[in-house]
């Protein structure tokens, strides 16, 4: 009996230091964000968005400078828009081209061996098509209750008479401004 006994206090004693061992182990955790006054949330969805502008023939570029490939739609989504979300306006930032200054600039992106297309660079419009000039704010969209699409378009546009073939992609950042 005295045996058993004994046996029962180390396994007791033993299964107290195992438990505490368990909780030595420690770490940190990190929570980060910040509570802002905005009168909408730009969408998760909206926030890294890919525009695919497709395989272009040169061909539609002709020989003149100012030709444009059939453009592409896509739409920034706004949403928890409240009673203060009047309007707002977007303006695109990015490298431009060094011909059209407020056009993108095509970029090689990063390819290795690859030589990006020239002659070419990227228009950014409204849904109407009215050109949004890099840098530049666009027309006032205006805002209601909940969710907003305000919806784009971009397209290439030649910039020389001269248009190589080879990867056509850029890059651009968009800040949200409401009125």
């Amino acid at each position: 009996m005295k045996q058993m006994t004994i046996a029962k206090l180390v396994a007791v004693a033993a299964a107290g230091l195992l438990s505490q061992a368990a909780f030595a182990d420690g770490g940190t955790v990190n929570f980060n964000g910040n509570i802002v006054d905005s009168p909408c949330t730009v969408d998760p969805s909206s926030q890294n968005i890919t525009v695919p502008l497709g395989d272009v023939s040169r061909t539609v570029f002709g020989a003149v400078a100012g030709k444009k490939s059939t453009p592409s739609k896509f739409t920034i989504l706004l949403t928890d828009c409240g009673p203060t979300a009047k309007g707002a306006t977007v303006t695109f930032t990015g490298t431009t081209d060094a011909i059209v200054k407020d056009d993108l600039a095509i970029a090689n992106a990063g390819q290795v061996g690859v030589t990006a297309a020239t002659g070419v660079a990227i228009e950014l419009g409204d849904s109407a098509g009215t050109k949004i000039p890099v840098g530049s704010a666009s027309g006032t969209y205006v805002l209601g209750l909940g969710n907003n699409p305000l919806k784009f378009q971009a397209a290439y546009i030649s910039t020389s008479t001269a248009v190589t073939v080879g990867p056509a992609n850029s890059t651009a950042q968009f800040v949200v401004a409401y009125l």
